[in-house]
């Protein structure tokens, strides 16, 4: 048996400016990161999550290139399509933001921040093992924090997908087919069937509780028979 353990959370309150204050984008280039998060230039978030945008105006027109690390400390980068007079963000999370890039000017105020979505690390399974994962979950009794177990087929470091090492932005996921682990709120205690490539935990909403965690337990059952 094959046990890992990640642990989501805790999160301070989500602020749409804490990355950069809101103010218009002049021109395509290096955007200036100045919120409270923002030392010698680099962002360092509480916990490895969402970097969110707002817009006051359409710029679905641009991008922003978003450049950091990640959970593990390794470097990540997504581009990002601007939102229309709403937020966007991104699919992947940052521990720090070291540069936002934009492609040309905003048609408005832009600010950055964080939203109260974050994801665990990837954790990989054995495809070649027995096919059923045993999670268990734990709120410390909290139920001011919403998760899902999500499940990847993807295998980023394959080299035969196109994707490439490291870059998680294209991976796809879907819910857990185990309804107990869809939008929980408590512990649980459930059996996953089938052997996905990956499997996480999604913050789907971390709440105003800056106390509030969830510790996962992925206990991937069997022996691998040769």
């Amino acid at each position: 048996m094959r046990s890992v353990k990640v642990v989501c959370g805790p999160y301070t309150a989500p602020s749409a400016t804490n990355i950069r204050t809101a103010s218009s984008i002049a021109a395509a280039g290096t955007v200036t990161l100045n919120g409270s998060l923002v030392s010698s230039g680099t962002a360092t978030l509480d916990q490895p999550r969402r970097v969110l945008f707002t817009s006051a105006g359409n710029d679905s027109g641009i991008t922003f290139t978003v450049t950091g690390t990640d959970w593990n400390n390794m470097p990540a980068s997504e581009v990002l399509t601007g939102a229309n007079t709403t937020t966007a963000y991104t699919a992947y999370d940052f521990k720090t933001v070291t540069s936002v890039v934009a492609s040309g000017a905003s048609a408005g105020n832009v600010s950055i921040g964080t939203n109260a979505v974050a994801s665990s690390r990837p954790v990989f399974l054995d495809t070649y093992a027995d096919s059923s994962t045993y999670i268990q979950t734990d709120t410390g009794g909290s139920s001011a924090i919403t998760y899902t177990i999500q499940l990847s087929g993807d295998n980023p470091n394959n080299a035969q997908l196109g994707i490439g090492t490291e870059d998680y932005v294209d991976t796809r996921w879907v819910n857990s087919g185990t309804a107990a682990l869809v939008s929980a709120t408590s512990a649980q205690n459930a059996n996953q069937a089938g052997v996905p490539n990956m499997i996480r935990c999604l913050i789907s909403n971390a709440g105003s509780n800056t106390s509030a965690s969830v510790h996962v337990n992925f206990n991937q059952s069997g022996m691998v028979s040769f």
